[in-house]
């Protein structure tokens, strides 16, 4: 059975409808890609956010680890300074120690010393001689500060060089006690500070290593929320990581 030839009109009618009816698929299809597009933005947006929670989450594990290294360091010096100052202490607790004892022996000598021989301008010119060296000897050991020579020779702070060598020793060393006494006490009140410093930085450094711990922790979790080689601002158009 032969089938009769197109014509040119309906060839047209033909096309026409085919025509027709693509361009109300495509008009059905761009509808549905408009409705798409709102939801493909918040997705977007909200993969961004994500983005950035992750590189602000790595951000402060960086951050704090940093610190925490530093604050190790710094534990470290004051437990260094901690431990001079604490043997700066005992030093001088013992030296405190040493000068009571001589202090007390020389008390107990006083009770027993010799009667004053005949007082001449010689025997007060010897007497002087022994307190000043007596005094700058101590000054050379440590034992009182140089400024007791100026009060020496002007006569001041209690000495006497007309007193007898025995009570002379006495007044030299209590002051020497006095000296120690009060050198001891300033070594214990800085070991204190000191102390409470080092104690400080090593609840600082503690603190740090938890928070080292949290962070790295929630920078992992966050991991794989990071878009690969994403540059937000060289990209702010969308981009395909649906």
């Amino acid at each position: 059975m032969s089938t009769a030839p197109l014509t040119s009109a309906a060839v047209g009618a033909r096309l026409t409808a085919l025509l027709l009816l693509a361009g109300h698929r495509l008009a059905s299809l761009v509808h549905h890609a408009l409705l798409l597009i709102p939801a493909l933005r918040r997705r977007h947006e909200q993969r961004l956010q994500r983005h950035r929670a992750a590189v602000e989450a790595q951000r402060w594990a960086d951050e704090v680890a940093v610190a925490a290294e530093r604050a190790e360091e710094a534990a470290q010096r004051w437990q260094s300074y901690w431990r001079q100052t604490d043997e700066h202490a005992d030093d001088a607790w013992h030296t405190w120690q040493d000068a009571e004892q001589r202090l007390n022996r020389t008390r107990a000598a006083a009770a027993f010393r010799t009667p004053d021989t005949l007082r001449t301008t010689s025997e007060y010119a010897s007497r002087e001689r022994f307190l000043h060296r007596a005094v700058a000897d101590a000054v050379d050991r440590g034992d009182l500060p140089a400024t007791v020579l100026a009060d020496l020779a002007a006569g001041a702070g209690g000495w006497n060089p007309k007193l007898h060598p025995v009570e002379q020793e006495l007044v030299l060393h209590r002051a020497i006690a006095a000296v120690r006494y009060h050198l001891y006490h300033q070594a214990a009140a800085s070991e204190e500070r000191i102390r409470h410093d080092a104690e400080l930085a090593d609840a600082t450094r503690d603190s740090l290593r938890r928070e080292v711990a949290t962070a790295a922790g929630r920078a992992a979790a966050l991991r794989e929320d990071l878009i690969p080689e994403f540059d937000p601002a060289s990209s702010p158009r969308l981009i395909p990581v649906f």
